[in-house]
């Protein structure tokens, strides 16, 4: 179910902090404001919440992290050179196993992470496009994560429509590649939408056009409150009808400051707006977080 117009912005730390500074000298806020407003009222949901997903500032890259009860899913890990900063982000949220990890697709700015997330973090499952002999790279990095994917010892599954599991009391499920002989991995992207209550998250990878009017022929349920936006805010991605699909309530663009792509792409920029004025990027924004209850999103980002 969309939940227009009942996303909520989390409070500023300093605004807490003002209030309990001013009550605690006296100040009657009551007075100030008549009936206090509810998106003033100084309740962090975040702590205690069993719903999370955080998009993961990697630079030019995709890492998304879903938490819900003890539950854990990551859907990438960046490019070479940012392994830090996930294995940082991941302790920094007490994570100590990954049920699922979803690699979209083999290009490095998704996989190049993982090696070392896999070497830290026990993992049960992995789910990836399957790829032909002429599709499948040679270079390092993907080498590299097939050692540490075999290494793991975790059950590799093969990303098909279709395919749903639990996540706590959340789901998740596959809804592409829905083809495998695309000459492009970007549109062997998996692409996962996960459903929390009433509440919905899609997460596309770098699925191109292709790929999305594929997923729309299949008869997929694209209709979603929060959209990944594809391939980093490329023209190559998010067809006028993919998001007419998705009818996103907010939209994420992860990408790198001043990046050498120049994503989000200045059609990207202003076809977004005509769905939704809640736009995130973590270029600008860092780690943005999101916690359901079911019902709503609260929204909270690093460079607040």
């Amino acid at each position: 179910m969309k939940n227009a117009g009942k996303t909520k912005k989390i409070i500023y730390i300093v605004v807490i902090l003002v209030i309990a500074i001013a009550s605690a000298a006296g100040v009657n806020f009551d007075k100030i404001f008549g009936e206090l407003p509810e998106s003033f009222i100084s309740t962090d949901k975040t702590s205690e919440a069993s719903f999370k997903i955080h998009f993961v500032d990697v630079g030019q890259g995709d890492c998304t992290l879903v938490t819900c009860n003890e539950a854990t899913l990551l859907i990438d890990a960046g490019e070479n050179g940012h392994e830090t900063d996930v294995l940082n982000y991941l302790r920094s949220q007490g994570i100590e196993k990954l049920d699922y990890i979803v690699a979209t697709h083999q290009h490095s700015d998704h996989i190049g992470g993982l090696p070392e997330v896999l070497d830290e973090f026990p993992t049960d499952n992995i789910i990836m496009p399957r790829l032909t002999k002429e599709q499948t790279p040679t270079n390092s990095t993907y080498t590299a994560f097939l050692k540490a994917v075999k290494a793991s010892g975790a059950k590799v599954i093969s990303a098909k429509p279709g395919l749903i599991y639990s996540l706590g009391n959340a789901t998740f499920e596959i809804l592409g590649p829905v083809t495998d002989d695309c000459e492009d991995i970007n549109s062997m992207s998996a692409v996962t939408k996960i459903t929390y209550g009433e509440t919905s998250f899609l997460v596309t990878g770098d699925a191109e056009k292709d790929e999305e009017r594929e997923i729309i022929e299949n008869g997929a349920d694209l209709d979603c409150d929060v959209l990944r936006v594809g391939h980093h805010g490329s023209s190559t991605s998010s067809s006028r009808d993919f998001l007419d699909a998705v009818t996103p309530e907010i939209c994420v663009i992860s990408c790198g400051a001043d990046n050498d792509y120049g994503h989000p792409h200045k059609e990207i920029r202003e076809r977004l707006p005509k769905y939704t004025d809640e736009i995130y990027r973590t270029d600008i924004l860092g780690d943005i977080v999101m916690v359901s209850d079911g019902k709503t999103i609260d929204v909270s980002f690093e460079n607040q």
